[in-house]
């Protein structure tokens, strides 16, 4: 291993291509977390240039480079084991600035030749026009890349077809902006600038240039410092190691990761955005990462430790392609619970689970859909016995904290005959008589739906999931079916603010009346949805004019019965309660003995 700090002119000086692996991830890098923080930090050291101040070098970080077998007479290459982020970030800059100095100034031509020695080796040798780039991001990134390298200028970047998500072309633009608004080419001092700028750029950026042997292990190395720059996501460690170790299997790793990869990288919009709250947020395929691990393993697996547990999986034997078409296979079937059509009822199931967010479910619908993904019949069951089992558990407001296990328990009912599949799920799901998983029955289910003041206790995602289950089997075949465009909201039909049009019952002690009625007031049976439009000009009216107007407006069956209820109080809140309750047993039923 031979270790030292270089600058940039010392670094891509010589004939030489750093290559990033394919199975590194994609260029990630972005304008406020880096781009902006390393121009500011260059555009620092020039102007204290200019001011004939002492400066510092600007310490990049460290870059590992990894050695590869090439012919004699050939170019040298390196494999990027870890700072391909600031490699390409350092070429997509030069590049900005050579393209502006090759269009201004006297001596724009001299500044825009030295500059393209920083960024083109001269292969006269080879037969890939690849080979003139210094660096070499991975497969994804390729064409973007060139075509960065390649436009000269903004506005012939601008007429290239990019797709929607182009970091590479972003940087570009972004430090050609900046570049051009320092140096101001129209006023005096321009050229003091440009040559300031570009002494900075090569000897005052320096790097730590780690080139390792033949004996050094590139893994170790690269596990070690992924956490420079932007972490790498845990997924990312589990693509280098897999890609790394079919490469010593001698399998076809450009094969294995367009099969089976690159997916996740050329749909980074959906596997990489964020999902949970604050500081829980984790990429989506991280969170999938865990719940495949979770199923193979049968056994929960923190999210902080999933690099390290799929290590550990992975040392079953299997070759590297074995876990990737696993992978693969697995992230289609995850990928379809986003894509279901909603109108069928494993798109209810998934857009009531998605709106009570209960996750843990989501290792046993995996394997459950990638083995009777074809049964629908059976898997429907199933789906409303899960459902059913959650919903009352969620209205009882039963923990939480044992869904993983259990979910993790119901794999092995997946074993066997598929018409006995539903009977053995709910034998499991009944066989439960522990607080943290037992099966509320209807005794307690109607207990909590008329009495427990949920709207205070559900956050309002849950309250609306079921408000809008009780409109849809509120449906009869007699009803015509409405499609609802846009938001429902949720609306108190006796209000909050009761005190003025809504007076209280007087055969009671006023204490006693008052504290009934504000119970009963977040309750079910009180609750309805309507129209954003429609909700705030019911305001807190008398309940003769909301109902009319309820009446008037609204198309959903869930509010057609309140034209029978010529009075709202209490009582009226009570039979509600009940109405809906007979709506909920058949949306959500027990098993029958």
């Amino acid at each position: 291993m031979h270790t030292g700090t270089l600058n940039i002119r010392e670094i891509f000086g010589q004939d030489k291509r750093l290559m990033v692996p394919l199975f590194q991830r994609p260029y990630v890098w972005k304008r406020e977390q880096q781009w902006e923080p390393l121009w500011e930090d260059i555009r620092a050291i020039a102007e204290r240039i200019l001011q004939d101040k002492p400066v510092r070098p600007h310490f990049l970080g460290a870059i590992v480079l990894d050695q590869m077998p090439h012919p004699t007479g050939r170019l040298e290459k390196r494999l990027i084991i870890d700072g391909q982020q600031r490699l390409a970030t350092i070429q997509i800059l030069l590049e900005a600035f050579a393209d502006i100095c090759a269009t201004v100034g006297a001596e724009a031509e001299k500044y825009h030749r030295a500059l393209l020695q920083l960024t083109r080796n001269y292969a006269y040798l080879s037969n890939d026009p690849d080979d003139k780039y210094k660096v070499w991001p991975t497969n994804v990134d390729q064409e973007q890349f060139r075509q960065v390298m390649q436009a000269g200028s903004p506005d012939q970047l601008a007429l290239h077809a990019l797709p929607s998500i182009h970091l590479i072309a972003d940087s570009y633009l972004f430090f050609h902006h900046s570049i051009l608004d320092w140096l101001v080419p129209t006023e005096p001092g321009f050229g003091k600038r440009r040559d300031v700028l570009y002494d900075v750029l090569c000897d005052y950026v320096r790097m730590v240039v780690i080139d390792l042997g033949h004996e050094d292990d590139a893994q170790l190395i690269f596990e070690t410092l992924n956490a420079r720059g932007t972490p790498l996501l845990p997924s990312e460690l589990v693509k280098n190691f897999l890609l790394r170790r079919a490469t010593l299997e001698d399998g076809d790793i450009e094969q294995l990761y367009k099969q089976y990869w690159q997916p996740f990288d050329s749909n980074a919009s959906y596997w990489r955005h964020e999902l949970g709250p604050g500081h829980a947020k984790r990429a989506r395929i991280d969170l999938y990462l865990q719940h495949y691990l979770t199923l193979k393993k049968r056994d929960e697996v923190p999210v902080a430790h999933l690099y390290t547990a799929f290590r550990e999986y992975a040392s079953n034997g299997d070759e590297a392609s074995i876990h990737l078409k696993s992978l693969h296979q697995y992230a289609k079937v995850y990928q379809s619970f986003d894509t279901v059509d909603r109108n069928t009822r494993e798109g209810l199931f998934f857009r009531r689970l998605g709106q009570m967010d209960i996750t843990t479910a989501y290792p046993f619908l995996l394997e459950l859909f990638t083995r009777y993904g074809g049964q629908n019949a059976q898997v429907s069951k199933v789906l409303v016995d899960i459902e059913s089992f959650l919903v009352r558990r969620m209205v009882c407001q039963l923990p939480t904290r044992g869904y993983n296990r259990l979910f993790i328990d119901l794999l092995k009912t997946l074993d066997g005959p598929a018409e006995e599949l539903p009977d053995r799920v709910r034998t499991v799901l009944l066989s439960a008589d522990a607080e943290s998983t037992r099966w509320p029955k209807d005794s307690e289910f109607r207990r909590a739906w008329l009495d427990a003041p949920l709207y205070n206790r559900l956050r309002l995602e849950r309250i609306r999931m079921l408000l809008e289950a009780l409109e849809l089997q509120l449906y009869t075949g007699l009803t015509e079916k409405i499609k609802v465009e846009g938001v429902l909201t949720i609306e108190h039909l006796l209000p909050q603010a009761w005190y003025q049009h809504w007076p209280l019952p007087t055969d009671v002690p006023r204490e006693d009346a008052e504290e009934h009625r504000n119970t009963l007031l977040h309750t079910l049976g009180n609750l309805t949805l309507l129209t954003e439009k429609l909700n705030p000009k019911l305001s807190n009216g008398p309940w003769e004019n909301k109902r009319r107007d309820i009446l008037r407006h609204s198309a959903l069956a869930l509010n057609r019965p309140l034209e029978d209820y010529h009075e709202w109080n209490e009582d009226a809140i009570m039979q509600r309660s009940e109405e809906l309750f007979k709506a909920a047993q058949q949306a959500w039923p027990f098993p029958q003995a």
